[in-house]
């Protein structure tokens, strides 16, 4: 899971994705929940679109963070005043410096397993200050099992000069609902041929119950769980939700 050539694409790949929408739909979670409006963290900040629309929108003294060396290089190129660090959520190098953290585009479903989760959960609380708040929006299983499933896709970026052949194969049995995804590039050359290139990569989708839990047991009270971008209750078809949970 290198994500060097999803890096590369990722801004294309994600042209249809209604980054302003959610922006004003995490500054009105987290204004419900804190009159604080930084410093902010951003675990999982890939190249940094949500990130900058929460600076304009009023969020300030802001960090990015990422492990992805190609995707944070991306993202300083979108704002200069935004801090792009390159670290793991697991072992973050903060302690007690954010008022704000968020987790968006379902960065916490990217980590291995149910360790890796509880990790970047602790790390978390540590970077927070007494009273922070965290918010994150993750995939649902339903999802995984019946969206994602083993299906395959492909994407025609025409003026982009950029074609993409996306495979999913669904991890049978596994109780977090792994999927991996294969994805194949091929973009046009000046001399009009495509040039192949692939990158990897994976979700799980544990049950919400077993987030809450983990979350509960790094130190968190919860605040709210509900469906992402409506804020109805979660139904059984429900297909992504937001879990919010203070420090205290």
């Amino acid at each position: 899971m290198s994500y060097k050539d999803f890096a590369k694409y990722y801004d294309i790949l994600t042209d249809n994705v209604d980054y302003n929408h959610i922006a004003f739909y995490y500054s009105g979670i987290l204004r419900k929940y804190s009159d604080k409006t930084g410093p902010l963290l951003d675990i999982g900040c890939g190249t940094g679109n949500l990130t900058v629309r929460m600076e304009r929108l009023g969020f300030s003294d802001i960090t990015g963070c990422d492990f992805s060396e190609n995707m944070l290089a991306s993202a300083s190129k979108k704002s200069d005043r935004i801090k792009w660090v390159k670290c793991d959520m697991k072992a973050l190098p903060f302690d007690g410096c954010f008022n704000i953290c968020i987790a968006t585009l379902d960065s916490i479903n990217h980590l291995d397993g149910e360790e890796s989760i509880e990790q970047a959960f602790d790390s978390v609380y540590k970077a927070l200050s007494k009273g922070g708040i965290f918010a994150a929006d993750m995939n649902t299983p339903y999802k995984h099992l019946n969206v994602l499933g083993n299906n395959s896709y492909t994407f025609d970026y025409d003026e982009e000069g950029l074609y993409c052949v996306w495979e999913n194969e669904r991890t049978e049995g596994d109780p977090f609902n792994r999927v991996n995804m294969f994805l194949d590039f091929f973009e046009r050359q000046k001399n009009g041929l495509y040039k192949r290139s692939a990158d990897s990569l994976f979700e799980i989708a544990p049950p919400v119950e077993k987030i809450s839990e983990m979350l509960i047991k790094s130190g968190f009270t919860l605040l709210e769980c509900s469906e992402y971008l409506t804020g109805e209750e979660l139904e059984e078809n429900s297909d992504k939700f937001i879990i919010v949970a203070e420090k205290q």
